[in-house]
Parts: structure tokens; C-alpha cells; sequence
């Protein structure tokens, strides 16, 4: 993955990268408390492995009261910050990772159900790749009109994953990921959920299951 600045996020709090410090500065300073984008915990651009078959574009990360105590943790530090590098892991995805304890595992074990019903948590966690539209988190995004440098680090890797024919998931906004990968709209492994509230990814909820499934299955993506 070429020019990553994900490499260059501070060893401390206010984690921003240098590229975005103004737009975010000038943005929470009219901000309300809940579209605050939150700078005391790390940035989640993507997680997951770059060559995974399958992508989850999501809109950006949420919240939570736990979260400050969470990405205090040197050891999940050491997880983010291995997945901006790329960085050899037994769970790419690493909210799959059975030592990790937290809000974000719950979430997203509870919207993977259907795929952990058919994978294991090991292979699973090999074989997606989750892209936040907006990499800073924040309690609701209400921050479309927003773009930083950033962002096109993620633009970059939903277009090598539609380059290499990858399956992908769009779980939240769809018009605007569109707009920001042209080549998206149109592409015909790209499969969009029934559901913007309630993301789980399932035969019912995802007209793309059996997609995904044989994509995980044939490792297609790498």
C-alpha cells in the first residue's frame, strides 16, 4: 500500500494525522457534542487485510463510552497500528480476535453471525477487509461535507480491491460512496444491504450472501 500516511498517526492524543489537523480543528470547533469527531482515541480507517476477497465499506467509526479506556490499551494500540501497516496477524480483522474484549467485538460479531456460522473466526478474520468512509470517530456522522487527505488512502483500497475483482459490501451509504469511487456504481460484484440500521451481514439482509461466501471459500481478492 503506497503512500499510507496511517504510518505518521501520533504516539499520543490528539491522534491526527498533520494532513487533517485544520479540517478537523475548524470542523469540532462549531460542532456539536455528538458529531464531535473524537481525537482521544486512534483513527480506524480500514482493518483487515488489504488482499482480503471481500470488503465491508462502512460510513465511520462510532463512539463509545468505553472506548478511551479501550484504545488506552497498549496492546490494542499495538492492533491498530499493525493494520495501518499491514502487518503479519493471525486476525487481520482484528475485532475477530478472541484475546481482544471490547464494544467494537460484540458489534461486529453480532453483524458477521451468518459468516461465523460458516467460517471460522480465523479464516473469517483472513478474508475481509473493512473501509471506513471517514476514518476519525465520532458519537454520529453528520460530517459528509468534510474531506480530508486522508481519505484517499481508503478510496485508493476499495480501487485496487474493484481492480482485482474483490466482493464488496456496502453496509452504509451507498450515494456517497459511490461519489467518491466513481467506479464503484456499476460494478458488478459490489452488493449493497437491505438494511442501513441494522448491518448484519446475512442471506436476508445481503442480496450478495452467496457472493461472499464463495469468495471467502475461493480466496478470490489477493
Amino acid at each position: 500500500m503506497s503512500l499510507n500516511p496511517w504510518l505518521a498517526v501520533p504516539s499520543e492524543p490528539p491522534y491526527v494525522l498533520e494532513c487533517d489537523s485544520y479540517f478537523i480543528h475548524k470542523y469540532n470547533v462549531n460542532a456539536r457534542e455528538e458529531h464531535r469527531l473524537q481525537t482521544a482515541v486512534l483513527p480506524e480507517p480500514f482493518f483487515g487485510s488489504a488482499t482480503a476477497p471481500v470488503l465491508l465499506l462502512a460510513l465511520n467509526p462510532g463512539f463509545d463510552d468505553l472506548d478511551p479506556v479501550i484504545h488506552a490499551r497498549l496492546g490494542f494500540q499495538a492492533l491498530v497500528r499493525r493494520s495501518y501497516a499491514q502487518a503479519e496477524s493471525p486476525f487481520p480483522f482484528y475485532y475477530l480476535d478472541p484475546g481482544f474484549e471490547g464494544p467494537g467485538r460484540k458489534w461486529w460479531e453480532s453483524k458477521l453471525k451468518p459468516l461465523l456460522d460458516i467460517f471460522s473466526r480465523e479464516e473469517l478474520a483472513r478474508s475481509l477487509l473493512c473501509v471506513q468512509y471517514f476514518p476519525y470517530h465520532s458519537r454520529r456522522f453528520r460530517h459528509r461535507g468534510l474531506k480530508l487527505p486522508s481519505q484517499e488512502c481508503g478510496f485508493a483500497l476499495v480501487r485496487s480491491a474493484i481492480a482485482k475483482n474483490a466482493t464488496i459490501v456496502i453496509m452504509r451509504a451507498k450515494t456517497i460512496w459511490e461519489k467518491g469511487i466513481p467506479g464503484l456504481k456499476g460494478y458488478s460484484h459490489a452488493f449493497t444491504l437491505h438494511s442501513p440500521q441494522n448491518v448484519v451481514v446475512s442471506r436476508q439482509n445481503c442480496p450478495g450472501f452467496d457472493a461472499v461466501v464463495s469468495a471467502i471459500r475461493n480466496g478470490n481478492g489477493g
